[in-house]
């Protein structure tokens, strides 16, 4: 099964450390900017990626149980 992209950007921040931001979403490092001559470089960990100003997160979609039925045992005649 394919992998989605979910935005995380509202919940990510950043942390300077050295020359460097180093960006957290929740309690967990997620990636680093790195500042230099030649521009910003983004260091995602796995998992997350950078694409046109936003941070997302690639999850599993989660699979929903189909129900053979909705009522167990119904030979009450109200179901």
């Amino acid at each position: 099964m394919n992998e989605e992209r979910r935005d995380v950007t509202s919940r990510v921040f950043g942390k300077m450390k050295g020359g460097s931001m180093s960006l957290y979403l929740d309690k967990d490092e997620i990636g680093q900017i790195r500042f230099t001559n030649q521009g910003n470089m983004y260091e995602m960990s796995e998992g997350f990626e950078f694409d046109a100003d936003k941070i997302y997160k690639r999850e599993k979609p989660v699979e929903l149980p189909n129900p053979s039925k909705y009522v167990d045992e119904c030979d009450k005649g109200w179901c």
